[in-house]
Formats: structure tokens, C-alpha cells, sequence
């Protein structure tokens, strides 16, 4: 194989991401993936029964938000993106819902039956995001989108302050950038059905509101204003595809099936890379300008560089590097219909979700049950997440077939469970079975009958996860955890980036995985890599390199269908988005 400009090692989203830029951009890029495909972390399989179609992991796609939607106009490339008006959605076991809608009106009716109180809180919010829509988007690009600095923090404080006061809590805007979620939806809202909402909102993105930091996060989510958070037609794999055509026709490489065993170092700086003695290109050397590793950390670090690298002292801090949540213990279905919850009752309005979450009914069962998430021990009763793709996107089951995907976070080596002992690690094996058992024993108290729908089901387990991706160490989807050690300007360890967000230590190598602000399909790592390649390869300065964050979904957001997937029965006059 030829030099390159970039070497991207690893085939992800993030690192196709880093890869479509600077291929656009002009730069000779070969990105080198170790599976015989890329997106292992956004693939979309047929797990058994034919035209059923599976999301493996990454189900919730919010590339909407993302630069990279318009600047690599990633929906001509084949992400065609589709939801439904219902974005967000809580059932209860008193048969209650609540739900998030991308119509304001229809949010702030369902927050107001479970609290007149709430909904005047819920729209004192959603008011003041809206009116500082500009300093808002400002800010959001420079914490998401950039390396988060003093600067940024300041203005978010200045900004939360003023809200605050608005509310009339007992805390200002610098109190929230140390505090937890929970204290803050304890202080604004009365109603659990409410507050439990933003909660598992925030679980969803991987930032657990039990951890001090997360504060701002959970107050802004407490607006309940509309998110970009879609499928895409034919699976959550047509992101990653779009991202290989993208880099593909931009001149840029792809290359399957070669594992990386070195990054190269010359005279203190990376200078390419060297396969695996098994790769398809046995332990070729591949020089390069640039490497940008889509490796998480401890891979980057311990394995591909190696303590005669990096020294006894950084390699004793990466080695502390922690991945221990989140972790998703998943349960894959194949339906024959749509499951009908039984809180349909109290607000049809949960049958046009195809994003939701069951259990945690009070704040202090959310509490109680990610501390004890955090010890090992995995909690009595089910909570976590729901997704039905199907109703959103149809092509995704066979006709009048449904697919769901539940989850529950469960720690990566349990040590207990209803009062049984656990072997940690090793306890996956014999725990998927049961784990899958009462979460379909949860569903069919939410939605009865749902058992009768089911045609078959796969578990997938973290242990599953890392076997999938050995970078995904425990099975953690963003990369590592977000801990306050591990969050904002500290991520993913002080002292590993330099100088940026994604400028690892070593000259020449950057990182687009583990880094601010975590991985997901936001893309953000991807695009704070991109930017600060192309910043010291002076090829950033493109027109089409331009696009802010939220624009490409607030200019499209009225032409993305909806609810193609939701039984007429419970359409009423429900928007369906665009008519492609």
C-alpha cells in the first residue's frame, strides 16, 4: 500500500466521519478497519427470521443535529432519516404516560395532566432556550463541537443564571456546573412522573444524572423541547454507509479486514502505522502525516503504542481509565404486530413513540438504582429503554411486522441479582436468559398481550458487545464513562489531549474516540477531529466546511417523514412529516 496524508485507524462512525472530511478536504486518507465491514457500533442485521432487521447498538441516530449532515450532505449519500411527531415517551404502572412531542402544544398538554405546575416550569424553560436561541446554538457548538474551555463554562453559567432566577431556584448557574442531575429536577418540578422524564432522557445519552457535572445537561432537557432523534430508512447501518460512499467518493480509501498492531513513532511523533501479521496486508508498514486513532483509549494507548511509548506514568494513568458504565444489557424482538401500552388509555399520543422508557417510576427509584448499577449489583426491578423502530420506518420488518429493542443498563461485571451471587464478568452467559425473562416480563405488565407478538428474540449482552468490538472494553457504548474525572475539560484523562480536544500527547496522532464530548451518533468526535486536522494540515479553510450544529435539522425538519410505521388507528391528524 501507498503513504497516505491520514491514516484513520478503525472503521467506526467517528473515524468515517474524520475521514469523509479530510478526503473532501483534498487529503490522501485511508482509513483501516479490522472487521471484514465498518460501523460496528451502527449496524443493521437480520438476527433470524427473514426481513426483520435489527439494530445491533446504536439505535437513537441524532446525526440531524450534526454538522457533518450538511457539510458532507449525508442524505444524498443514502441517510435518509425518518421518526415519528412523538419523540419521547414514559408509561407508568398506574397507566399514566408522558410524553415529548415535536410540537410544543402536545408536550405541554401531557406535562400538564400529571402538573399544572410542572408544565408553567416545562415552558419557562422551553420559553427561555427559545427567546436565547443564539447564544443557545453558540454555546451548544462550542461545548459539543469543540474543546470545552473556561470561556465556554463562564457563559454557560451567565446564561443558566438568568434562567434560574427566572424559576426562582435556590441555586445559580455556577451551583449547576457542579451539580447532579437529580437535585436539579427535585428542585424544579413536583410531579414524578415529570421529573423522572429528563431523567431517563439523560440515562439515554449515556450521562447517568446521578453523576455531579451534569447539571446543565439535565436543565436544559428539562424544556422538553423538540430533538432530532430519528431512524433512518432501512436501519441505523444506512448512517454508517452513507459515511463509506462519502469518504469513497471523495477519493478516499477503505480498507476492510486489516487489523492495526503498531502505530509507527519517528523522531517523537506518530508517522503511520503497521499491520497485523494476520491482516490482509500482512504487517505492512502504511507512513502517514497524520494518524487519527477511532480506537477508545486503553486500545490507542496500551496496545498500539505501548508504555516504552507513553512512559510508566502516563501508562498507569490509562490503565485507570474507566469504562464501567454505561452498559446496556439489550433484548432484540421480532413482533408480528405493534405493541399497544396500556397508558394508551390515559394519552394515545405513547402509540406514535418510537422512543421510550419503563421503570424508574420516582426519582429515588431512578436514584436507587443507578448507585446500586455503580456497586455491581443490578436492580430488582426492570428500568431502561424501549425502541420501535418500525414505527417510524416500516421497511425495517416485513409487512405489518414490528421489531423493538429493549435495554437495561446493568453494571459490566455484576456481582448480585434478587439476591443471587454473581461471578462478574463471567456471569453473562448464564444471566442473559433471565435478564431477558423479566424484561419481557415488564413489557407485558406495560402493554398486555406483548408476549403474544413475539416471533422470537436475541439477547445481546456486554460481553456480546466487547466480543463484537474489542475496542467497546466492558461493552461501553460511548467510548468510556462519563464520570466527572471523565466529562467535559478532564475527558477522557488530563493530560492525554493537548492543545485541542482531539491532539492526543504525541505529535501526529489524534484521537476521534473517547474523547469530549463522548461517542455517539451526534458524530461530535468525529467532528472535533476533522476540524483540528484540518486546522494543522491548513486544509480547514473550505466553503462547504460551514455547517453549524442544529442547522441541517432545523432547515429539514418539516421534510422528514413521520409515523410511517404507526397503525392509522392512532394517527388522527399526527403530522407525517415530508412526503418523499
Amino acid at each position: 500500500m501507498r503513504d497516505f496524508d491520514v491514516v484513520v485507524i478503525g472503521g467506526g462512525i467517528n473515524g468515517l466521519t474524520v475521514a469523509a472530511y479530510l478526503a473532501k478536504a483534498g487529503q490522501r486518507v485511508a482509513v483501516l478497519e479490522a472487521r471484514g465491514q465498518c460501523g460496528a457500533h451502527c449496524d443493521t442485521v437480520e438476527l433470524g427470521e427473514p426481513g426483520f432487521l435489527h439494530n445491533t447498538h446504536a439505535a437513537w441516530l441524532v446525526p440531524a443535529l450534526s454538522p457533518a449532515m450538511g457539510d458532507l450532505t449525508l442524505d444524498s449519500f443514502g441517510c435518509e432519516l425518518l421518526g415519528t411527531d412523538v419523540l419521547f415517551a414514559k408509561t407508568f404502572g398506574d397507566g399514566t404516560n408522558v410524553v415529548q412531542a415535536l410540537d410544543p402544544a402536545i408536550t405541554d398538554a401531557s406535562v400538564a395532566r400529571a402538573s399544572e405546575r410542572d408544565a408553567h416550569v416545562q415552558r419557562t424553560i422551553l420559553r427561555f432556550l427559545n427567546d436565547q436561541a443564539g447564544d443557545v446554538l453558540d454555546l451548544n457548538q462550542r461545548l459539543l463541537y469543540g474543546r470545552p474551555d473556561a470561556d465556554a463554562f463562564d457563559r454557560l453559567a451567565a446564561l443558566d443564571d438568568v434562567l434560574l432566577r427566572e424559576l426562582g431556584a435556590p441555586f445559580g448557574g455556577d451551583d449547576v456546573l457542579r451539580m447532579g442531575g437529580f437535585e436539579v429536577l427535585e428542585t424544579l418540578f413536583e410531579s414524578e412522573h415529570v421529573r423522572t422524564l429528563p431523567a431517563a432522557l439523560g440515562e439515554f445519552t449515556g450521562q447517568w444524572p446521578l453523576h455531579r457535572r451534569v447539571g446543565p445537561l439535565v436543565l436544559s432537557l428539562a424544556g422538553l423541547a423538540p430533538m432530532p432523534v430519528h431512524t433512518a430508512r432501512g436501519g441505523s447501518h444506512a448512517l454508517t454507509h452513507a459515511l463509506v460512499r462519502c469518504v469513497l467518493a471523495h477519493g478516499g480509501e477503505i480498507h476492510t479486514t486489516c487489523p492495526v498492531e503498531k502505530i509507527l513513532v519517528r523522531d517523537g511523533r506518530a508517522c503511520g502505522v503497521r499491520l497485523s501479521g494476520d491482516a490482509l496486508y500482512p504487517n505492512e508498514e502504511i507512513g502517514a502525516r497524520v494518524v487519527v486513532s477511532n480506537l477508545t483509549l486503553v486500545p490507542t494507548c496500551l496496545w498500539l503504542l505501548g508504555e516504552d511509548v507513553i512512559g510508566a506514568e502516563r501508562a498507569r494513568l490509562v490503565k485507570g481509565f474507566d469504562y464501567d458504565d454505561p452498559q446496556l444489557m439489550g433484548v432484540h424482538f421480532a413482533l408480528t404486530g405493534d405493541p399497544e401500552f396500556a397508558s394508551a388509555a390515559h394519552d394515545p399520543a405513547i402509540q406514535r413513540s418510537w422512543v421510550g422508557y419503563l421503570g424508574g417510576e420516582t426519582l429515588d427509584e431512578l436514584r436507587s438504582g443507578l448507585t446500586r448499577l455503580l456497586s455491581g449489583v443490578i436492580p430488582d426491578d426492570v428500568m431502561g429503554g424501549w425502541f420501535i423502530p418500525t414505527r417510524a420506518d416500516p421497511s425495517q420488518a416485513p409487512p405489518g411486522g414490528h421489531t423493538m429493542f429493549a435495554w437495561m443498563s446493568v453494571p459490566p461485571c455484576p456481582r448480585s441479582w434478587r439476591g443471587r451471587r454473581l461471578a462478574g464478568w463471567d456471569a453473562w452467559r448464564e444471566l442473559a436468559l433471565p435478564l431477558a425473562d423479566a424484561i419481557t416480563e415488564r413489557l407485558e405488565k406495560l402493554a398486555p398481550g406483548f408476549g403474544k407478538l413475539v416471533l422470537e428474540r436475541f439477547v445481546n449482552t456486554p460481553l456480546d458487545q466487547q466480543n463484537s468490538n474489542p475496542s467497546a472494553i466492558r461493552g461501553n457504548m460511548i467510548g468510556g464513562s462519563a464520570i466527572p474525572e471523565q466529562y467535559g475539560q478532564n475527558r477522557p484523562l488530563p493530560g492525554i489531549v493537548q492543545g485541542g480536544a482531539s491532539r492526543s500527547f504525541l505529535p501526529g496522532l489524534y484521537l476521534s474516540n473517547s474523547i469530549h464530548p463522548y461517542g455517539a451518533t451526534h458524530l461530535a468526535t468525529g467532528c472535533i477531529a476533522a476540524n483540528e486536522v484540518g486546522q494543522d494540515l491548513g486544509c480547514r479553510d473550505q466553503d462547504w466546511w460551514s455547517t453549524p450544529p442544529f442547522l441541517w435539522f432545523l432547515q429539514n425538519v418539516a421534510d422528514i417523514p413521520l409515523n410511517r410505521g404507526v397503525s392509522p388507528r392512532w394517527l388522527g391528524g399526527a403530522a407525517m412529516g415530508g412526503a418523499r
